[in-house]
């Protein structure tokens, strides 16, 4: 018999096991309605409980919102700030993926580590850091340079303004840049810009007139990216900018349903227009994503290519340490101001209260304690729901799967405020009643990070060997246990590294969870959000750091079972 032949034969008793094909071809119908409902349930629900009054369409609640007092300065702030931290963090990333990959002044054990460490430090550790380092007045960092350089005003740097809010955003935006730009860099062929050089160009002019232009789609592909994260953000914006008198269109959206009565009405209405602006940038990043593979040029790399940068590499390369110390520096902020009885206290009343009243105060404790467990099972069912409908559209349903997988990335460009607004409105009433419940906050982080876990399942089954499944089916394994004792030993490792960013980003997430949090649901965004409003600042750095730690500990104890994983296979 053909290899051809023998593998079509092998397909074909994979797919003619009758009884568990069934009800695992169920199953995974059952698992994508039941995604598909929980995303757009809540989303019509919404549009039609805010637009359609006594049987039709009205325009009365965005009118209401752009009538509000003071709405014209929100959009002005929301496009100062987005702008801002779209040109800043995209001259950081670009300039650290040239650096990197162009020039001798690459720090090959840098490489690595730029993309992943500011997913170390969570946007509410990063943001609360910096406050509490360099609050005008009281950060401990002023009152250092104060006294080292004996400046008696207040400052001398300032943190509660524009300027720190869009610094503090890009520094965490601008590794989404790198990833994309540096990929471009690698692909692109060196001996374009060997071939300016050789026509007398200088380095400068090479890097403006070749280098550039070529990845100039991937550039403009991670702008739009960064701009739809910028437009959408809360924390950052809300942590910073509450001091410094800023409020953006996602800080309003929360105002409007923290407010007595809530104004849930305007809420939505605003909330559509940001979601609306997040599909239209998602439009043209789209658009031009598809233009970064037509603007790559192929081609062997090329160590000839790369710039010598004489003396200036080791100013790149200090910078490179200015940019990973701006990075570590809030969890420095963090651990002072966890100490700190109030902001501003000296050294000399520093002590360990604050973490005895984090973990002594039954609301943060329970907070703790609920975001760790909600965190873990979102990542659990998360992990086990992907995997189940990735490998089913990939390996079973072939042209049909694309829909799952389609449906699957529907929660990525949805903002999590707009997500958190729906949800309530959806949930709140009868005959849920979940307002405030543990179960809601779950099902919220379900549907927000399924594009993370499908995206990591997705990358575990296309690595695992179609071969070996159908060798097990040649010796009479049927596909349960085909599943069991050849996939899943084979996916294992990707799905480890899936549950942690999904355990990561659940137990760190601020916005939907400042909204969705209550009494019986207390989590770690809802009760920092709460206690920053109401100034006990001391106690949610010591639980922010907390929180930084413990998924620290496990991202970093999970990549080290991963990588034991694969060198033992080699």
């Amino acid at each position: 018999m053909s290899a051809l032949a023998l593998t079509r034969s092998c397909r074909k008793r994979m797919f003619k096991m009758p009884d568990f094909r069934q009800v695992f071809l169920g199953l995974v119908m059952a698992l994508a309605l039941l995604i598909v409902g929980l995303i757009l349930y809540p989303v019509l629900l919404t549009l039609v409980s805010t637009f359609v009054r006594d049987g039709a369409l009205t325009g009365a609640p965005f009118e209401e919102a752009v009538a509000a007092r003071g709405f014209s300065t929100i959009l002005y702030n929301t496009l100062i700030y987005t702008t801002g931290s779209l040109f800043l963090s995209c001259a950081i990333g670009i300039f650290l993926a040239w650096a990197n990959e162009r020039t001798d002044a690459r720090m090959d054990s840098l490489a690595g580590i730029l993309p992943i460490l500011p997913l170390m430090v969570p946007p509410i550790g990063s943001a609360l850091g910096y406050v509490m380092l360099f609050a005008n007045n009281s950060g401990i960092g002023n009152i250092t340079l104060r006294y080292v350089f004996g400046i008696e005003t207040g400052g001398p740097v300032s943190i509660l303004n524009f300027y720190g809010l869009i610094a503090v955003s890009s520094l965490s935006l601008a590794p989404v840049v790198y990833l994309i730009v540096s990929a471009a860099l690698r692909n692109m062929d060196p001996a374009l810009d060997e071939a300016a050089r050789v026509f007398g160009a200088s380095p400068r002019k090479t890097l403006w007139k070749v280098t550039l232009p070529v990845v100039g789609p991937a550039i403009a592909s991670a702008a739009l990216l960064v701009g739809i994260h910028a437009v959408s953000s809360f924390t950052f914006p809300f942590i910073i900018g509450t001091g410094a008198g800023i409020t953006t269109l996602s800080v309003h959206i929360y105002r409007l349903f923290a407010i007595f009565p809530p104004d849930p009405d305007s809420a939505v209405a605003v909330s559509l227009a940001l979601l609306l602006l997040v599909y239209l940038g998602l439009f043209f990043q789209l658009r031009v994503a598809r233009a970064v593979g037509r603007a790559v040029v192929g081609g062997k790399s090329s160590s000839t290519a790369t710039v010598k940068l004489g003396p200036w590499r080791y100013v790149v390369r200090a910078l490179f340490i200015v940019y990973l110390g701006a990075v570590i520096l809030p969890v420095v902020g963090l651990a002072i101001g966890s100490l700190q009885p109030y902001l501003g206290a000296g050294p000399s009343q520093f002590s360990l209260d604050n973490f005895r009243t984090v973990l002594g105060n039954f609301e943060t404790r329970d907070a703790l304690i609920n975001s760790f467990s909600l965190g873990a099972l979102a990542a659990t069912i998360n992990m086990a729901v992907a995997g189940i409908l990735m490998f089913a559209s990939m390996r079973m349903l072939k042209k049909s799967g694309h829909l799952i997988e389609y449906s699957l990335m529907v929660p990525a460009v949805i903002p999590h405020i707009v997500l958190a607004v729906a949800l309530i409105i959806a949930f709140s009433g009868p005959p849920f009643y979940l307002y405030g419940a543990k179960l809601l906050v779950l099902i919220a982080y379900c549907v927000m990070f399924i594009p993370e876990a499908s995206r990591a399942a997705s990358s575990a089954i296309s690595q695992a060997s179609e071969e070996l499944s159908e060798a097990a089916h040649v010796a009479g394994a049927g596909l349960f246990r085909t599943l069991r004792k050849v996939v899943l030993p084979q996916v294992v490792n990707g799905l480890l590294a899936g549950w942690v960013i999904v355990f990561f980003l659940a137990v760190n997430e601020v916005t939907a969870s400042s909204f969705l949090g209550g009494l019986n649901s207390a989590v770690v965004g809802h009760v920092a959000i709460d206690y920053f409003a109401n100034g006990r600042l001391s106690e949610v750095a010591a639980m922010t750091l907390i929180v930084t730690v413990v998924t620290a500990t496990v991202v970093l104890a999970a990549s080290g079972i991963i990588g034991r994983a694969y060198a033992s296979r080699r």
